[in-house]
């Protein structure tokens, strides 16, 4: 556990922002399967968690094609730091996606 917090520590500001993001929303996710009466809330928990999830998940494929483009010219030593930053958003965005589709597959079919 400790080996995993240090490797995210080294992947930087705006990665660690994003697998925050990508967390908080895969938690927070099947509360917008909920029945809310107040329009503010609704708004938020049922139009804007929704929306924002596959805009993340398609930041962190991005961010993932742009690690295997610098992957493909970097030194032993930055090869293996490029592979864990690949597996964490993997790791990430899959939970992202899937707890997507935990909420909304159900109501597609």
């Amino acid at each position: 556990m400790k080996n995993f917090i240090e490797d995210l520590l080294r992947m930087g500001f705006l990665r660690n922002v994003l697998h925050g993001t990508a967390l908080f929303l895969s938690i927070m996710m099947p509360v917008s399967m909920i029945q809310i009466n107040s329009e503010w809330w609704a708004l938020l928990v049922l139009g804007a968690l929704p929306a924002l999830a596959p805009i993340i998940v398609i930041i962190i494929g991005l961010d993932i094609m742009m690690t295997s483009i610098w992957k493909s010219d970097a030194s032993e030593g930055k090869l293996v730091y490029y592979n864990k930053v690949i597996r964490s958003h993997l790791g990430f965005g899959g939970l992202l996606f899937l707890s997507w589709l935990m909420v909304f597959l159900p109501k597609m079919i």
